[in-house]
């Protein structure tokens, strides 16, 4: 060991004690496949034989009160004194461990990750320990914590640790005295239809009070009595025993649209103490609810729901159109001649939510045949985020080509299905 090393470990024990874990902890990478513990118990060996053999260590013989010399009388200490850094938190480890336990017992999980909340006062002792000695081959006391606190609860629970996708995170709060479970997400993948009009895709606050509950809402706090969401989650939340949930779907529909194709969605549930879901059971429990039929198709992940959220997907419409006046096969010939982009500014009805810009979409396909003296049937398909309604209304100029201008007849969606959707890859 060079001079170096012990003259830090001199300063460090010099006023004071300091337990194996906070001396050792200082010389954390120093040497591979040991521990604090052992790091510090090594150089408090070094000053013990130093002293057993008449030399002079200069620290606080505290620090080797508990070592039986042969040479050297010395009473043996009964009481381990305190650590001046860490106030002997190790020593407590095991209770802590327990405690965790306990509360573990409520969840379900194949892995785990630990966390620590320092207390202040150690974290400002360790961080002026570290401004006298130096800090080039420190280790900050929570992650010591959190890896020997993790290997007491592997041991203990017969689960690894997983620091990159783990199902349960330990939260250690050392000023409360206290652990915090917090499971992560269950993230389910699947694929919906809705078949029926006058339901949301998600929740819908109530705008009036923001979801606390008013007279406008009867005291619901939402819009709609129910939506997709509420309707695929509510077996879900159950089974899982989580407190929320929230749906991340590829796209919407509108409200008073059918979705007739498969939308690709995942179902975040949040906190949940269960995670071994039946999925074909619970699928079968949220198509008895005739509004909505599911696929639940398989577990998935975050980067699952950000790939659908992002998803760029293509549509087909089926629409029943009704005009002001009659119309002829000419007029459906013309509108079957939309080829062109379509230059779509922000719809009146979504400008309160949406930037005002001028949006272009393409066209892929459209088809189209007189049902009526003033209705005619289409079915559109079209590039992602193409105003359907605004392409038939015109929405009084603002998307061009429409079926109002073509025709130069005031046309308007009297029923709006989405039949098809593009596919992706999860």
């Amino acid at each position: 060991m060079s001079m170096q090393i012990l003259e830090k470990a001199k300063m460090i024990m010099k006023n004071g004690y300091v337990c194996d874990h906070c001396l050792g902890r200082t010389f954390a990478q120093l040497t591979k496949g040991t521990t604090n513990s052992i790091r510090g118990k090594a150089i408090r060996d070094i000053f013990a034989f130093s002293a057993e053999s008449g030399e002079k260590i200069e620290i606080d013989e505290i620090n080797i009160d508990n070592y039986d010399f042969r040479n050297v009388k010395r009473k043996i200490k009964k009481q381990k004194p305190t650590c001046k850094i860490c106030g002997n938190f190790f020593d407590g480890l095991g209770s802590i461990s327990k405690k965790a336990i306990d509360k573990l017992s409520k969840f379900e999980y194949d892995n785990f990750v630990v966390g620590t909340k320092v207390s202040g006062d150690i974290a400002g002792r360790e961080e002026n320990l570290w401004e006298e000695v130096g800090a080039e081959h420190c280790e900050p006391i929570k992650a010591e914590i959190n890896r020997e606190l993790g290997k007491l609860l592997e041991k203990k629970t017969g689960r690894k640790a997983d620091f990159e996708n783990p199902d349960i995170v330990i939260l250690l709060d050392m000023d409360k005295n206290d652990i915090e479970i917090k499971p992560s997400q269950v993230w389910v993948y699947g694929l919906y239809q809705k078949l029926a009009r006058g339901i949301p895709q998600t929740k819908w606050p109530c705008r009036n009070c923001g979801g606390r509950g008013c007279e406008k809402c009867d005291g619901k706090g939402k819009m709609y009595p129910t939506s997709v969401e509420e309707i695929i989650a509510k077996p879900l939340i159950k089974a899982a025993k989580a407190s929320a949930s929230s749906m991340h779907g590829a796209g919407r529909e509108d409200i008073d649209a059918r979705c007739l194709g498969w939308r690709p969605f995942v179902m975040e549930l949040q906190h949940p103490m269960k995670r071994k879901l039946q999925l074909k059971k619970l699928e079968k429990e949220v198509n008895r609810d005739r509004r909505v039929k599911v696929k639940l198709v398989k577990f998935c992940s975050k980067e699952t729901a950000r790939k659908i959220k992002a998803a760029k997907l293509t549509k087909t419409y089926k629409i029943i159109v009704a005009f002001e006046k009659p119309i002829n096969k000419d007029d459906i010939k013309k509108i079957l001649g939309i080829k062109n982009l379509v230059k779509q500014r922000t719809p009146v009805r979504v400008a309160h939510r949406r930037a005002d810009l001028v949006r272009e979409r393409r066209i892929l396909g459209l088809k189209g045949r007189i049902i009526s003296k003033k209705e005619a049937e289409f079915f559109v398909k079209t590039e992602a985020g193409m105003y359907v309604k605004e392409l038939v209304s015109g929405d009084d100029g603002r998307t061009e080509p429409s079926f109002t201008g073509i025709t130069n007849n005031k046309a308007k969606v009297k029923a709006l299905d989405v039949v098809e959707i593009g596919k992706i890859k999860v």
